[in-house]
């Protein structure tokens, strides 16, 4: 039998990471074709989407508390990908370096948004990992503007992806509460 943490995990790596991912990257589709209206839709579903899914957790049900999740992770991931969005199509390309340094910056920002305002509990060892990965997102995603077919490719994988492991997750979670 499959712990219920575990379910929930997969539920949340699915709804918290993958899809909004994947909006994201049809957001910067979206935006260099000339339709920032389409690229901020999608950042906003993915993000409202996200901060639903964050209050799944299968602990006990307060209404105050989880409206104030809902809020926090919704408002936390709309601000991230929106930034995100915006400097990528916006900011004229000035290098592996800037693109690294600047990356890292909102990594660590948004470890400790997600530390200590959203009150997740990750380690602080965790942040330099963290701002690694800004860092190497920031440039990967400079590097995938050439090739926007390809990056498109990858949010399709991505929303498949998410949405196998909200499934599934949310499948298992509902047996377990049937039975």
């Amino acid at each position: 039998m499959i712990s219920q943490e575990t379910i929930v995990e997969f539920l949340q790596v699915g709804g918290q990471y993958f899809l909004p991912a994947a909006a994201l990257l049809r957001a910067i589709y979206a935006g260099l074709r000339g339709r920032f209206p389409e690229g901020f839709s999608q950042i906003a579903v993915a993000s409202l989407f996200a901060g639903l899914i964050a209050v799944v957790d299968g602990e006990a049900v307060d209404i105050r508390t989880i409206g104030l999740e809902i809020l926090g992770n919704t408002a936390f991931m709309a601000g991230l990908l929106s930034f995100i969005f915006l400097y990528l199509l916006r900011q004229p390309n000035r290098g592996q370096v800037v693109d690294g340094i600047v990356g890292g910056v909102i990594g660590l920002i948004a470890w400790a948004i997600w530390v200590y305002l959203l009150n997740n509990n990750w380690p602080w060892w965790t942040a330099p990992f963290v701002i690694a990965g800004g860092a190497a997102v920031f440039i990967a995603l400079r590097f995938s503007l050439r090739q926007i077919a390809r990056l498109v490719q990858i949010a399709t994988y991505l929303i498949v992806i998410g949405l196998v492991l909200v499934v599934a997750a949310g499948g298992v979670l509902l047996f377990q509460a049937v039975t």
